[in-house]
């Protein structure tokens, strides 16, 4: 069973103290299950199938290790591999954060929790006596687990500049680092000082990122392609590592061609859906990407914020090429036989990634050419473009970030 995995937001909490009461003898309450929701220390993520909150799981990073601190799941659907998939993110998790032990406590009594841990690779380390309010005792379990050496050194960088990571992260596409101007700078690193390593540059993508001065936000000011050699994992790591810190809802924006017939340069197309024509794909979502890649909530968000601003934002489907060359005739016909609303290179690797861990994600193109067959295009003009893209999309995209991190806020 591969059900989808989310972070919990408060909406998830009746689910989940549906599952609590019948799952332990002495349940949290709902106040307890909300400050673990809003913890910055604590990270809990739900299952779900078809809607339904079906399971959760709550853990948090110490000096000790990654620390395993409730998990449950609805006694309908046990024994199906959610426990499973619940546990794994957690460790996941806890890897690429530097942990190389998972710990754990459980009820002497609980016989099919204690079977399904062992099972799972851990040992009993201790009995820990009167740990329960009941006063029952309970047993510490302890299990090895392989840290990712990489992502743990790039979020140790990060950390070292800015130990209080904002809940909102935007990836600025071509030519697109305007829009973080507006937001100011606390703090700025070099993509090179956080991989450790330099690769080629392409005009318009900065390669840094920025902490806003209100520390509400962190930009990503240009970002790593396909074409220029990067594979899924790489493309989407920092993002990746920043979504492990705290950044929960992502706003990626792209400079795009225009299939649709009806738009021009300038306009702005929230994704629907997108195509994977490039078939870059991060190699450790092992299947677990959302049918529904892009946050309905974040959708709705830029509905009432456009509405707001009076910017006529569409919705469509992107479709993302590998490139570096423009498309040719036949692929723009292609296309838009096909219906779709924009064409990049880019935006989907880190899409698929951070959904897959359950962040918030939307993403919008930004328009910066039309898709005649008879066109000759350059980065260049490409990079032009964004005076039109500024002058008619500045509102709502400054709106757009601040509404959501308001909603994140509360």
């Amino acid at each position: 069973m591969f059900p989808e995995i989310r972070l919990a937001s408060a909406a998830d909490i009746p689910g989940i103290m549906s599952i609590e009461n019948r799952s332990f003898p002495c349940p949290w309450d709902t106040k307890t299950i909300a400050a673990c929701i809003r913890s910055h220390t604590l990270r809990t993520w739900t299952s779900r199938l078809e809607g339904r909150v079906t399971g959760y799981i709550t853990a948090e990073l110490d000096t000790s290790g990654l620390h395993i601190v409730n998990l449950a799941v609805c006694e309908d659907l046990r024994k199906q591999g959610l426990a499973t998939c619940l546990l794994r993110t957690a460790e996941s998790w806890g890897r690429r954060l530097g942990a190389d032990v998972s710990f754990l406590e459980v009820r002497n009594s609980a016989l099919p929790a204690l079977a399904f841990y062992a099972k799972s690779g851990y040992s009993r380390t201790r009995l820990i006596e009167d740990y329960y309010p009941d006063g029952e005792d309970g047993l510490e379990f302890r299990k090895t687990i392989i840290p990712d050496r990489k992502t743990s050194a790039v979020a140790e960088r990060i950390l070292s500049h800015c130990s209080i990571i904002p809940p909102v992260g935007i990836i600025l596409g071509s030519g697109l680092s305007w829009l973080a101007e507006k937001f100011g700078s606390m703090i700025e690193i070099s993509y090179e000082e956080l991989l450790g390593e330099s690769g080629p540059q392409v005009p318009g993508h900065p390669g840094k990122i920025m902490f806003s001065r209100c520390g509400r936000f962190v930009f990503m000011l240009g970002r790593l392609h396909h074409y220029q050699g990067y594979f899924g994992k790489e493309i989407s790591m920092l993002p990746g590592v920043l979504g492990d810190l705290g950044v929960e809802a992502w706003i990626l924006t792209s400079s795009s061609g225009a299939v649709e017939t009806e738009l021009r340069p300038g306009d702005a197309v929230l994704f629907d859906d997108h195509v994977n024509f490039a078939g870059c794909i991060p190699e450790d979502i092992c299947g677990r990407v959302r049918r529904s890649v892009y946050s309905e909530r974040l959708k709705k968000t830029a509905g009432r914020v456009s509405l707001r601003t009076g910017t006529d934002l569409k919705e469509g489907i992107f479709a993302c090429v590998s490139g570096p060359a423009y498309e040719t005739s036949a692929e723009i016909k292609f296309l838009k036989n096909l219906c779709f609303s924009t064409v990049s290179m880019s935006t989907v690797p880190e899409a698929l990634l951070l959904s897959s861990r359950g962040l918030d994600v939307a993403a919008v193109s930004l328009v910066t050419n039309t898709m005649s067959p008879k066109a000759v295009l350059t980065h260049e003009e490409v990079l032009s473009s964004q005076v039109e893209v500024r002058k008619q999309q500045e509102t709502f995209l400054v709106s757009f970030i601040r509404e959501v991190a308001s909603d994140e806020l509360q």
